[in-house]
């Protein structure tokens, strides 16, 4: 095991196309904006739309089905979600998980999320909400 953070600056990498690519820095902050956001979809608030960029479109449809069903159910959103905590791992070079718990409307969630860097950014790939 090495003693060296987990996103410490590495060797640089090439792309598709050549160019030197340095590894991604910390994926923690955009996963809890992720999860606050998708915790509030699930609960039949808005705001799917703005996790296109950073989600499959695997993941958006699951969350804009749930999103569909809260609706049916009669929550119309409304309520602010907050990230009680968040512990991030990497275990690739391109891959980070990132387990979190939520609270939203006096329930907590657990939050489970993989993201991946695709393209030199990161994408959310799976995001498990309990």
């Amino acid at each position: 095991m090495s003693a060296e953070p987990a996103w410490s600056p590495r060797p640089e990498r090439r792309d598709v196309y050549g160019r030197a690519r340095a590894t991604l820095g910390d994926p923690t902050p955009l996963a809890c904006t992720v999860a606050l956001t998708a915790i509030e979809v699930v609960h039949g608030g808005d705001g799917l739309d703005t996790l296109l960029r950073w989600v499959t479109p695997e993941v958006r449809e699951r969350l804009a089905r749930q999103h569909s069903l809260a609706r049916r159910a009669g929550r119309g959103g409304g309520t602010n979600a907050r990230i009680l905590r968040a512990r991030a791992c990497r275990v690739s070079r391109d891959a980070a998980e990132i387990a979190a718990v939520a609270k939203i409307a006096g329930m907590s969630h657990a939050v489970a999320i993989r993201l991946e860097d695709r393209a030199g950014r990161w994408v959310i790939t799976v995001l498990d909400i309990g």
